[in-house]
């Protein structure tokens, strides 16, 4: 009896001393994670509105408010919009970056950032997470693709099997519902950009 108490005595020691271990090392890499997932998203940022020297996040309570009056459709489950920020050159307003999760992808949530400038036009599309078939779905984060939407200066996009059209995106092949996830995600953030500047 005595040796099973022991026994059970050490194994709390071991496990209070190896829960601190973890605990410290949890502490002091903390930092640095965050620093990293913060320079990540920044240079994201610069993929996609290459001209801005800085950006001015944009309160998340305006950007509920202002989400609640999209009134398009964005496909069966919507979209959210995560965030929205005003990109600057030295002092001078060149457009907004604006982070939106689409909730209809085929594998589940895409979440990707949209660069559009003053004028309307899509500056860059770079994807943040998604999780769509191999060699099918996941062929959205090939730049081919994503490039359909850039430089464009339309309303709104639709997807094609062919596109010849300003405002029409190319299927990719073996995943349309994955493309009309982006598309859907891209036209939710050009409509915001309209509710941004209008405020």
């Amino acid at each position: 009896m005595k040796k099973i108490i022991k026994d059970i005595l050490i194994l709390c020691i071991i496990t209070v001393i190896c829960g601190g271990v973890l605990g410290y090392v949890y502490q002091i890499t903390l930092s640095p994670i965050e620093k990293q997932a913060q320079q990540s998203q920044q240079d994201a940022y610069l993929e996609v509105m290459k001209e801005a020297t800085s950006f001015k996040e944009i309160n998340s309570k305006e950007i509920n408010k202002l989400a609640k009056q999209l009134k398009n459709n964005y496909g069966k489950n919507g979209i959210t919009i995560e965030k929205a920020l005003k990109s600057f050159k030295q002092k001078e307003s060149i457009g907004y970056i604006i982070q939106v999760v689409d909730h209809d992808g085929f594998g589940g949530d895409i979440e990707m950032i949209v660069g559009i400038n003053l004028q309307k036009e899509i500056t860059g599309v770079e994807i943040l997470s998604i999780d769509e078939t191999v060699g099918l779905g996941m062929n959205a984060k090939n730049e081919d693709f994503r490039n359909q939407y850039v430089g464009k200066k339309v309303k709104k996009f639709q997807v094609v099997k062919t596109g010849k059209q300003e405002d029409e995106v190319d299927s990719l092949s073996g995943a349309t519902i994955t493309s009309k996830a982006m598309t859907n995600g891209i036209n939710g953030a050009l409509d915001f950009y309209d509710l941004l500047k209008g405020r």
